[in-house]
């Protein structure tokens, strides 16, 4: 060990530590973004298919809600919230994935039912954050 320690020098320690901080930094960023997205309006959107059946304010939402989605294929899905967090309660499926997934409440997480192609994704739509007619879609 001591051998180690004489063939580097103080060049090299520079650069160690320099990649240990660097390593560290996407944590950072990371936490820096989430403390931003704390005081905007969270809004869970749930899709069905590709299409937005309901579209759910988290921020404001307080007590407990629950309510059925019925699929295509006469499947159900029990969605419940509780104090601005969602989850799929209980499902029809086999897997049980979705069920086991629990709770999201923070910005970009998801729950995903895939046999009944059901998709809860939470978002977040600030006062900065343009609408959805706003937003111009540029075809190539």
């Amino acid at each position: 060990m001591k051998e180690l320690l004489d063939t580097l020098k103080i060049g090299d320690l520079i650069i160690i530590i320099l990649l240990l901080l660097i390593s560290f930094s996407p944590i950072a960023i990371f936490t820096w973004q989430q403390a931003q997205i704390d005081g905007e309006k969270l809004v869970a959107v749930i899709s069905l298919e590709n299409e937005v059946l309901y579209e759910i304010n988290l921020s404001d939402h307080e007590g407990n809600e629950t309510f059925d989605i019925h699929t295509h294929d006469h499947e159900t899905n029990t969605v419940e919230i509780v104090n601005g967090q969602i989850q799929i309660k209980s499902a029809t499926c086999h897997d049980q994935v979705c069920v086991r997934t629990g709770f999201i409440s923070r910005v970009g997480q998801t729950i995903i039912c895939l046999p009944h192609q059901l998709v809860i994704e939470i978002q977040n739509f600030g006062e900065d954050t343009p609408e959805l007619d706003q937003v111009d879609i540029i075809s190539s």
